[in-house]
């Protein structure tokens, strides 16, 4: 008996200094919302807050919607070839030349003109040190990494142009709110980076064993797709029908904060707590009594470190970078529709 919950202390501190860790370790969006940030203060004399950052990986063909909306477009030359791309909002883009010229941020709003090489010239300094910094913090850790040596290439005029120009078969996009100055004005800001590609496997010469899979190996590796569920409610089709951006639907939640994940059918698989990590929602697995039994093989899967991940609206957490106890973003008592 001894041994045994001598054991299960050994394993709380080594689970709990491995949790340590991975909250420390640097992932790239974490390293881009650092040094977008960073490099805005020092450099611009800008004060700017990362609120968001959502990562996504999209196929080459899947991309012209990241150009739209106006703004600057700029190519980015990578290593070996490689090309990526950045795209600054109107908004930002007025922000940085308005504090590079009269020293501060008016908040008008964007005139809509068009974007100039002047422009580009201005913006090009941010988008290089925040991504010569981003990839600084990255090879501390992993040598070479796939997000580093990008750099500020060519401004593009039009979506089109930019869409021909990035040839990858898949990109990493991370698109990231911020807050700028003291009051607060909204900007947006994205990064594409190519998704490396993969070796090409030789095939396996006569009578060379090649490694078995087991199904157990290939179930634990397939994707599943879960919902984050906070609450249900029912109108009438009618009421459904006139819903305009604006109008609210009140709904009722029997914890806050609390949320459900179900998979296909409706079936809950395990109860969480909404709160948020490095800038992006996030979820964080919570036994609850007898209600959440079928939960409990998941919670102890993610806890042990085995891969388990958490994935909403705002992009992809891996919960064993998660900390102990994220802190909880303030979510009103209505839910607003749009």
């Amino acid at each position: 008996m001894v041994t045994d919950g001598g054991n299960k202390v050994i394993h709380r501190k080594a689970r709990a200094s491995r949790e340590e860790y991975q909250a420390r370790a640097m992932s790239p969006a974490k390293a881009i919302r650092l040094a977008l940030a960073q490099t805005s203060d020092t450099h611009f004399d800008l004060p700017m807050v990362v609120t968001t950052v959502e990562q996504v990986e999209l196929s080459q063909t899947a991309l012209r919607p990241e150009f739209d909306g106006g703004g600057l477009l700029v190519l980015l030359d990578g290593p070996k070839g490689a090309r990526g791309a950045a795209r600054l909002d109107e908004a930002l883009l007025a922000a940085l030349i308005e504090v590079q010229t009269t020293g501060r941020i008016s908040g008008r709003p964007p005139s809509g003109r068009a974007v100039t090489r002047t422009d580009a010239a201005i913006a090009a300094p941010l988008i290089d040190i925040t991504l010569e910094r981003a990839g600084a913090q990255l090879s501390e850790e992993t040598p070479d990494h796939w997000a580093t040596g990008f750099q500020f290439g060519v401004m593009m005029e039009d979506a089109r142009g930019m869409t021909l120009a990035l040839n990858a078969a898949a990109f990493h996009v991370f698109r990231m709110t911020v807050e700028m100055g003291e009051a607060a004005l909204p900007g947006r800001i994205v990064f594409l980076l190519p998704v490396p590609a993969t070796p090409v496997k030789r095939p396996a010469e006569p009578g060379e064993e090649q490694p078995q899979h087991t199904l157990e190996q290939s179930a634990m590796n397939a994707p599943v797709c879960m919902d984050a569920v906070l609450a249900r409610l029912s109108v009438p089709l009618t009421q459904l029908c006139q819903l305009a951006p604006g109008d609210v639907l009140p709904f009722h939640m029997d914890r806050p904060l609390q949320i459900r994940l179900e998979t296909s059918q409706k079936h809950v698989v395990a109860l969480g707590r909404l709160g948020q990590m490095n800038g992006m929602r996030a979820v964080r697995l919570t036994p609850s009594g007898d209600e959440n039994t079928a939960a409990r093989p998941l919670v102890e899967a993610v806890q042990a470190g085995t891969g388990a991940a958490v994935e909403d609206q705002a992009g992809r957490v891996e919960p064993n970078s998660m900390q102990k106890e994220p802190s909880a973003p303030h979510i009103p008592e209505p839910a607003t529709a749009e």
